[in-house]
């Protein structure tokens, strides 16, 4: 076998020209696939970072039945918000932060004009430790809600300027209790945000959650949790430990099941991802099956010669499969080398995108890869390159000494 091995080495050093243009076409096909995925998983973790650090958290905790009419923004059933109950979620080992928030709507009125709002109340004193980059970019004039702000409120900058109203103005919030008892709160607008989801500009009011709890009637209770997480790989046990923790009053759920949408995006982009590297290895395996035919076709005496001497036609099989084996490897090999080198360039340096993130900065898309999936992807050019080579060595193991030795 090692003679083999050694011959199959020699002969793709020979045949320089044939090795080059299989070589590059592994080389470059590989290094392909890997910058490719390289962007889509920069491009994913973007996605995924600015939604679970700067909106919903990585889980959230609600009152059981909660999330299935999560669309009406119900008031109850709502959590208490106590330090028994966050005691317990912090007790979770991979949790690192936890906060309140009351999602509700109402009307907003400048005394002349008023219209639907999304109110969003948060506990300033914690939503960061939960929530790292929330907020939103507030334009010139105005200024981000701060720890021991009350009657204070962020509006979206369409929802503002649908009735004029403007940073030191004051409007008016009117909502109900879970039981129905209307109340109303005079609150000065400390900003106008931007943000990049059309929907918070034109209906969302951000205000301290104190504020929420007095205008809804609610003191003490929020109606979810946003729970931080020490790393995203293991939100699924942390989620399980957290529902066996809590008992069966209340549900956690990850962000994958809060936004359904961003998870199909995201499966959208892996099927993307795998159809074209599947694209990109039949085209370098075609270049293959073509280069070992011509290798074929040119060494027929040379592969008479050594069937007449002895070599059984097995080997010969084997020799081949070695040649397609080197190659497969070595533009594998180079491939990973290149492409991990081009990613890790980019990723290092990061390319900024012209989408706002929720904390109102320019998005910093940083391609990267994953370990595994670059050598899974030389293990399937070398595969690959043993596949493409099967049927032009098995042809080549066919030929008769007699008339490959005739063969001009």
């Amino acid at each position: 076998m090692s003679s083999l091995t050694s011959l199959a080495a020699r002969n793709v050093a020979r045949n320089r020209r044939r090795s080059l243009v299989s070589l590059a076409a592994i080389l470059l096909g590989v290094t392909a696939v890997l910058v490719v995925r390289g962007f889509i998983d920069g491009f994913t973790r973007l996605m995924v970072d600015d939604l679970v650090q700067g909106k919903t958290g990585a889980l959230q905790i609600h009152p059981a039945g909660y999330l299935e009419s999560i669309d009406a923004l119900p008031l109850e059933p709502s959590l208490p918000y106590d330090d028994a109950l966050l005691s317990r979620v912090r007790a979770v080992p991979g949790v690192t932060g936890v906060t309140g928030r009351i999602a509700f709507s109402g009307l907003v009125s400048n005394g002349l004009s008023q219209t639907m709002f999304v109110g969003r109340g948060l506990d300033l004193a914690t939503e960061r430790q939960a929530v790292p980059r929330a907020g939103f970019d507030v334009l010139p004039g105005g200024r981000a809600l701060a720890e021991g702000d009350h009657a204070h409120a962020i509006l979206g900058n369409e929802l503002a300027r649908s009735f004029d109203a403007g940073p030191s103005s004051r409007v008016t919030l009117s909502s109900s209790s879970p039981k129905g008892r209307a109340n109303s709160l005079d609150v000065a607008v400390e900003g106008l945000s931007v943000s990049s989801l059309p929907f918070e500009n034109k209906r969302v009011v951000t205000v301290p959650l104190k504020l929420a709890q007095e205008l809804l009637g609610m003191e003490g209770r929020v109606t979810e949790l946003a729970v931080a997480v020490e790393d995203l790989k293991e939100l699924e046990r942390i989620a399980s430990e957290l529902s066996t923790a809590l008992g069966p009053r209340y549900e956690v759920h990850t962000w994958q099941e809060l936004q359904p949408l961003v998870r199909d995006v995201i499966t959208r982009q892996r099927f993307v991802m795998a159809l074209i590297s599947a694209i990109l290895f039949v085209i370098i395996l075609t270049g293959i099956v073509n280069t070992m035919l011509m290798s074929v076709f040119e060494r027929v005496r040379e592969i008479g010669t050594m069937l007449a001497v002895g070599m059984r036609r097995r080997q010969v099989l084997r020799m081949f499969l070695l040649e397609a084996g080197v190659l497969g490897l070595l533009g594998g090999v180079g491939g990973a080398l290149l492409g991990s080198g081009l990613v890790r360039a980019m990723g290092a340096r990061g390319i900024e995108m012209a989408v706002m993130t929720s904390g109102g900065s320019n998005s910093v898309l940083r391609p990267e890869l994953d370990s595994s999936f670059v050598m899974m992807t030389v293990v399937v050019a070398v595969v690959g390159a043993l596949l493409a080579a099967a049927w032009p060595a098995w042809k080549a193991s066919r030929l008769h000494p007699v008339e490959a030795l005739r063969s001009v």
